[in-house]
Parts: C-alpha cells; structure tokens; sequence
C-alpha cells in the first residue's frame, strides 16, 4: 500500500495501470473519496459523462470523482492506450482552497495534457525499484498540484491571500500569548487588524478556546 499526503489531505494509491483498453466499460461510478485519473496516451474511444460525450485521443485527459456516472469505449481497431491512477481520500476535511479546488471537482477533461509524469509513476509503480514508493509518492503530489493549476478561478490569487494572511495572523497570536503576560483582547485584536468578535472566532477556530480560556491556559488555571 502506497500513502501519501498532499495540501493535508491523506491520500491512498488503490490502482495504477495502463495499456491497451481492448473492451468497453459500461456506465459506472466511483465510490465516496474515490478519484480516477484517465491519462490518453493513444488510441481512439469515447468517454461518455453526464454533461456529454467526449471523443478521445492522445493527449486527453479527465478525472472522474465520486459518484460520477461515466463509460468509455474504444475503437477495436485503433485502441485506446492510456495510464490510470485510482486514489481514495482520506477523512480529512482540506483547510486550504487549492487542496478544496481538487476534491470539488468531479469532473474535469482537457485535451492537452502533459503525461509524462504520470507514465513516470506507471513505471515505478511496475518496476517496485528500491524505494518506488517514495518515487510515486512524490510524482502523485506533483501531479496534483500540476492538475490543480488547471482549473484555478480567477479570484485564486484573492483567496490564496486571505489564507496567508490567516496564517500570519496565527504566528503572531502564537507570540503574543506566550510573551505578552498582559495581553488584552482589545491589544491582541488591533495587533492582528480585526474586531474583539472575529478575534474570538478565530481562536475557537485554531484553538477550540475562548481568550479567556487561552489566558487561563497560560496561567496554568482551568
């Protein structure tokens, strides 16, 4: 078993393979947390989805998610050649919007994608080499962050920025409650630039406690 952890997201190899599909699938979907990644490396067939029927070829490439009814065919006498790599999620609920970006999208198919890393995979996966693990392991989370980029809206960068800004906003309430034995909620709310009231909602978010139980904490007191 191959595991392997992307953007905190806890991820499990279930299947890689690839070659000839020599026989048509008929309609099916994929269970909770299940993600497939249909990379087109020759050939021709159809992929059939709910929102259409897609014709394949080399350089096609689409992710069928949970729950997403799909069938493919291929062309008895030019097959579809491709490399698949079949994931499941773990429980883990994503804390960022690029890791979110991924697992909310269903579906997805472009007709020009790059298959070079993942016939990488495919080969190690083969071959077991020493350490192979870690070699698909790695490849697996440079592949979907390069999936990931695909499909970045146009506000990306706005949200990205918020989060970092929360990021920052956590190191200096790390350091003032450890340095500052009289912080203040007021004092600590215009360090970080919010209102007592979000303050308070961010420390319940990272912490689970109040500023009150935060202090208390601190102090050793319960």
């Amino acid at each position: 078993m191959i595991e392997f952890v992307w953007n905190q997201i806890r991820f499990t190899v279930a299947d890689v393979g690839g070659g000839a599909l020599l026989y048509n699938i008929s309609r099916h979907s994929h269970s909770k947390n299940s993600y497939e990644l249909h990379f087109i490396t020759g050939g021709k067939g159809t992929l059939e989805t709910d929102t259409g029927v897609y014709n394949l070829k080399s350089g096609d490439f689409f992710i069928t998610g949970p729950q997403v009814c799909h069938a493919q065919t291929t062309d008895l006498n030019d097959p579809v050649t491709d490399v698949f790599i079949y994931l499941q999620k773990g429980d883990e609920t994503p804390e960022n919007t690029f890791a979110s970006l991924f697992l909310d999208t269903g579906f997805w198919f472009s007709e020009a994608f790059d298959a070079a890393i993942a016939q990488t995979i495919l080969r190690e996966y083969r071959e077991k080499k020493p350490d192979y693990k870690s070699a698909v392991a790695g490849g697996l989370m440079q592949l979907l962050t390069q999936i990931t980029r695909c499909f970045l809206p146009p506000d990306f960068s706005e949200r990205a920025e918020a989060e970092t800004l929360n990021d920052k906003r956590f190191l200096l309430i790390e350091n003032s409650f450890l340095y500052e034995p009289d912080l203040t909620l007021k004092s600590l709310s215009e360090k970080i630039g919010l209102c007592t009231r979000q303050t308070e909602r961010l420390l319940m978010k990272y912490y689970g406690k109040t500023f009150r139980q935060k202090k208390q904490e601190r102090s050793g007191k319960t």
